[in-house]
């Protein structure tokens, strides 16, 4: 009947067209479709609302049965016709009964009967249009929205689901008088919703949350927190979404009083993004939610507002919140921490820099309220001073900084102080105290200066060679000297300091050392570090001496000991007693190799310096033959064995060293090399090349610093063995032999007589002139020097050698060379 009256008023045209969306022909219906809509909304008569509202009512019935017809096509567009009639009005509440049970039944019921993403997403646009429309005249189908939304926002297709996340939220705005007895339903799927791989659907999801929890059941962010925490490792866009939602539960949450521990996380996180602009917003929200605690908590916070003066110690570049803002995290830390300490342990990294990065924003909200939590804050900071990611320990360092501002010494350092001897990971209680003490103030630490040096000093923390373990306690000895006077410790500091230099694998750490060390040194009042050795040299070698004699490589006095071997220079000069009782005791065969080895290595370098460090005292004369008696000469003689044969090679080196040496007074020196020279022909044989090498310098500086020694049987003796020496397989020893040999020749011992030793002249001429033909040629030209020397002591048995031998050598030119050369000789000693 009502067809029949409103059928008149419509052009023949628009009957023909709704008549035929009923006929049984889908492709019939397809075309009435698009003809309807191109006839009702391309019409002048469209701006006539009373109009389109006849063509509404007329054909309602019909548009809402195609929104399940079997052709996706017609489908699509009389949903495209319903959603134009609700976006320019025309719809009306009692509309809702027609159309809200149809895309209920084709988009909530399980599994899903609408198969096509694109209807499905135009069902959710007509909710969302709805709901723009209708606002809380939406409440009575409040059951039945729900059900679509929970299915559309874990839908397969990212459109549907980004358009249903902004359809909860508009829904909640909408119907939040009785929104909240629905909303906890949709918590599960949007938290499933969260982790899809578009940014902009976890944007919609966030959002969505957060309005469910402004305007729906707020009891349920306890599961929502969490999830939303995480969101922090996300890309910018989101986490300023985050920073979005966090602010406006802070601010307009109705029961956020009970829920600040859950709220705050996720607002304070961004006041340390890494992007700039959800640090200035999240900074802006931040402040308007302090100062709207401020507003409602006037009353409590009267005392705190009216007496909040400047703090002069404060971290320098940051900004001293309000104190709204610090009251609310001093209310909320004790709920906050027990998790957050959880996150800094956490098995994925970006959690646990996020946490360090919450913990410092906690810290620095916190100020002064933050000590009566500082035990728990340092048990997560000793934890993630460790962590494997640089940017975690980074950040744990500048918390322990801050916390070393609001703090007291008095209150933080019975915290810490026990722990570094306890714990297996000191390095790590290191880094976190030194970090709480470079921000300390002078007038508090002072005071406690000597327990903190009192406890460092024990074995376990000061004397560890772990690089890690002595960069932090190189941190630890700078930030004492920033901020306190060490005159009472020096020697203590000296120590410390003098043992990573001696050490440390890495080089960093040792300059570091050395750095600080010149800081000790002007803080005590000294000129120059030289002083500072001076002062305390003396009293380590005093100490070092008991337990010299049980040293090994890894011993503390003993790596001190080689580091003032390497660096105390000059002052070493003046303490010669002490440290040749030192040499004494730990070089020796029964004690540990490398300990004697080291020490050798090092007196060597000592000795053969040309500033002469450990003459300084013009007392060397006195203990270079205790060198060679006490360090030396228990190496010389073979044994077998690889490490034997290295502290040989030492021991020859270090003799060698101390045969350079000039001395005022050589009669002791020259007694005890005397019995080391018997030796010397059996190490020139020596199975290891650098033993046959240094032996040569032996002799070489034997012969220029103690020619008396040099008498005629060790003469031949030496001159034989050098020889011998020509056909080393070393080219290093061969021509140091040969120079060693003419240098020989040129210091012949003074009651030589040449006509007495002609035969053994005459066998060296004849062994040495083979060489001549060496392939080698800078032996060849080695030995015609040698030869030169050797023959000004009988140039006539040369001569005759050469003579007789010339024609067998390709290289006569050498042989004529020096006969001529030899007779020129004999003519200038007859004249």
């Amino acid at each position: 009947m009502a067809t029949q009256d409103a059928a008149p008023t419509f052009s023949p045209e628009l009957n023909t067209i709704l008549s035929d969306l009923q006929h049984q022909h889908k492709a019939k219906r397809r075309k009435a479709l698009e003809k309807f809509e191109s006839v009702v909304f391309d019409d002048d008569k469209t701006l006539d609302k009373d109009y389109l509202t006849k063509i509404l009512e007329y054909s309602k019935g019909r548009l809402v049965m195609c929104l399940s017809d079997v052709s996706e096509m017609n489908r699509i567009s009389s949903a495209s016709i319903i959603l134009k009639f609700i976006q320019l009005s025309i719809m009306t509440e009692k509309h809702l009964i027609d159309i809200i049970p149809v895309t209920h039944h084709r988009m909530a019921t399980v599994p899903i009967v609408e198969e096509s993403e694109d209807v499905r997403l135009l069902f959710i646009n007509i909710i969302q249009a709805l709901t723009t429309l209708f606002q809380a005249k939406m409440i009575p189908h409040m059951n039945d929205i729900v059900n679509i939304l929970k299915e559309a926002v874990i839908d397969p297709s990212p459109e549907v689901r980004k358009a249903a996340g902004e359809c909860v939220s508009s829904y909640a705005r909408a119907t939040r008088e009785k929104f909240h007895m629905q909303s906890e339903s949709l918590v599960k799927p949007l938290l499933k919703a969260l982790h899809h791989q578009r940014f902009k659907n976890r944007i919609a999801c966030i959002n969505a949350l957060g309005d469910i929890l402004l305007y729906g059941d707020s009891s349920v962010i306890k599961e929502v927190s969490g999830p939303l925490a995480r969101c922090v490792m996300d890309l910018p866009q989101v986490r300023l979404a985050l920073v979005e939602i966090g602010g406006n539960l802070a601010l307009d949450m109705p029961d956020r009083y009970s829920y600040w521990h859950r709220i705050l996380p996720i607002l304070l996180f961004g006041l340390r993004d890494d992007d700039v602009d959800v640090r200035h917003r999240a900074k802006e929200l931040w402040r308007k939610v302090g100062g709207k605690y401020e507003e409602e908590n006037e009353d409590h916070l009267k005392e705190e507002i009216e007496f909040d003066v400047a703090v002069h110690h404060y971290p320098p570049s940051e900004e001293r919140p309000g104190v709204g803002c610090r009251m609310l995290v001093q209310r909320s830390l004790v709920h906050i921490l027990p998790g957050l300490m959880t996150d800094l342990d956490d098995w994925q990294a970006g959690s646990r820099l996020q946490s360090a990065k919450l913990l410092i924003t906690l810290v620095l909200n916190a100020d002064k309220g933050v000590t009566q939590y500082t035990e728990k804050i340092l048990t997560g900071l000793y934890l993630a001073a460790g962590d494997k990611e640089t940017n975690v320990v980074r950040q744990v360092l500048e918390c322990s900084s801050y916390l070393g501002y609001f703090v007291e010494p008095a209150t933080y350092l019975p915290l810490v102080l026990p722990r570094l001897c306890a714990t297996g990971h000191g390095e790590r209680t290191l880094s976190v105290i030194s970090a709480l003490i470079s921000s300390g103030q002078t007038d508090l630490l002072q005071p406690h200066f000597q327990e903190i040096i009192t406890a460092v000093y024990c074995e376990e923390v000061a004397f560890n060679s772990q690089t890690e373990h002595q960069s932090s306690l190189l941190q630890l000895m700078e930030g004492l000297l920033k901020n306190c006077n060490p005159s009472e410790s020096s020697y203590e500091l000296f120590n410390i300091l003098l043992f990573i230099m001696s050490s440390s694998a890495e080089q960093e750490n040792v300059d570091s050392a050395v750095q600080i060390l010149e800081i000790l040194a002007q803080k005590t009042g000294h000129a120059e570090v030289k002083e500072l050795f001076s002062k305390h040299t003396g009293i380590i070698l005093e100490k070092s001496l008991s337990s010299a004699s049980a040293w090994t490589e890894h011993n503390p006095h003993f790596l001190m000991f080689v580091g003032l071997l390497e660096l105390a220079g000059e002052i070493l000069g003046h303490e010669l007693k002490q440290l040749m009782s030192i040499l004494s005791a730990c070089i020796g065969k029964k004690q540990d190799p490398f300990v004697a080895l080291r020490c050798l290595s090092r007196l060597r370098g000592l000795l053969t310096r040309e500033d002469q460090p450990l003459n300084s005292g013009d007392e060397l004369h006195k203990w270079l033959p205790v060198i060679i008696s006490d360090c030396v000469g228990s190496f010389l003689p073979w044994s077998g064995g690889r490490k034997a044969e290295t502290l040989r090679t030492a021991a020859v080196a270090c003799l060698a060293s101390a045969c350079q040496v000039s001395l005022s007074q050589q009669q002791g020196m020259a007694q005890e090399l005397k019995k080391c020279l018997s030796l010397i022909p059996a190490l020139l044989e020596d199975e290891a090349e650098d033993t046959r090498l240094f032996s040569c310098e032996v002799i070489y500086w034997t012969i220029i610093n103690y020619t008396q020694l040099i008498e005629v049987d060790i003469f031949h003796t030496m001159a034989d063995k050098l020889v011998k020496r020509f056909d080393d397989v070393d080219q290093r020893v061969r021509l140091r032999a040969a120079h060693v040999l003419s240098t020989l020749f040129s210091n012949v011992p003074k009651n030589y007589d040449p006509e007495f030793n002609s035969a053994r002249l005459l066998d060296l001429y004849g062994d040495v002139v083979i060489f001549l033909d060496d392939p080698d040629v800078k032996l060849q030209e080695a030995v015609v020097v040698a030869l030169g020397k050797m023959g000004s002591v009988s140039p006539t048995l040369l001569i005759k050698i050469l003579e007789e031998g010339a024609p067998k050598y390709r290289n006569f030119q050498y042989c004529h060379q020096l006969i001529e050369s030899m007779k020129e000789l004999k003519v200038s000693d007859k004249s």
